[in-house]
């Protein structure tokens, strides 16, 4: 079985605010004595990768899934966070909904006054196109959705690409909540998003992946919160490994795939 590793990793969810303050959050959560809350306040949303004048034309969406991918990348030297041929997997579920809320208002208004800008902004491939602009890379990009399956899709997608093209590989897994005349036709409860970059060459950590067809349990989490979390968002399905890695575990955890099937990844963690 194949393997990739794992060189840096981002988050951002409800009082997270980095995968530093991410990683603690999972080797201890209940450290603040009643466990994770996942009504926590949001970090403000700023990735500095993006100019001033880019970041006034984005959605909250595009800043968290940039933000998290600016995580990800600030513990790689000079060099490789600033590769051209970086390639990238970016995987939400539902797309910007807030910004598709705000064209659909307008097209039921007098005059249907749909903001360019927000027409700008509501392809599925929008936040993508904002990281290329933020560190000016013309390398390849997928933007992918799979519902509630969205980030073990995405994962497969890029481990794929890392073992068959031997080159680094950017996932950016993210949802941000919808605005409440959507919320009963999404899965996202709680906005939340994570990024990895997978690698070739051996990492402290590496992953391989197989689709079970049968045989396989599902991995939860322990603490409440951080299940009810896992729950709450296609992306925070990922909960489960990330926590292998924080806690610097070398295990097998299962996640959801498509049709019924689980995604059984392996994690080794490097001395």
């Amino acid at each position: 079985m194949k393997t990739v590793g794992i060189a840096g990793i981002g988050m951002v969810a409800p009082g997270v605010e980095s995968w530093e303050s991410g990683s603690r959050l999972l080797v201890s959560p209940r450290d603040s004595g009643e466990g994770y809350d996942i009504t926590a306040e949001f970090p403000l949303l700023k990735p500095s990768a993006l100019s001033a004048n880019e970041r006034r034309r984005t959605t909250e969406t595009i800043k968290l899934a940039l933000q998290c991918a600016q995580d990800a990348m600030s513990g790689q030297t000079a060099a490789q966070a600033s590769d051209p041929d970086l390639t990238s997997v970016f995987a939400c579920s539902s797309g910007d909904l807030n910004v598709v809320d705000k064209i659909l208002t307008a097209l039921s208004q007098p005059g249907k006054p749909v903001s360019p800008t927000h027409f700008h902004n509501s392809v599925h491939n929008a936040p993508a196109g904002y990281w290329s602009i933020a560190t000016g890379s013309r390398a390849a990009s997928t933007s992918l959705a799979a519902g509630n399956e969205t980030f073990s899709v995405g994962l497969l997608e890029a481990i794929s690409q890392v073992i068959v093209d031997k080159h680094p590989v950017l996932l950016v897994a993210y949802d941000f909540m919808p605005p409440p005349m959507l919320r009963s036709h999404s899965p996202v409860k709680s906005s939340i998003g994570v990024a990895m970059l997978l690698v070739a060459e051996k990492s402290r950590h590496t992953l391989s992946a197989e689709i079970r067809n049968s045989d396989f349990i599902l991995t939860t989490m322990q603490e409440s919160g951080l299940e009810k979390l896992r729950h709450a968002n296609p992306a925070a399905k990922c909960l489960p490994l990330l926590q292998c890695i924080a806690k610097q575990q070398s295990r097998v955890v299962c996640l959801p795939y498509l049709h019924g099937q689980g995604l059984e990844l392996s994690v080794v963690c490097n001395d």
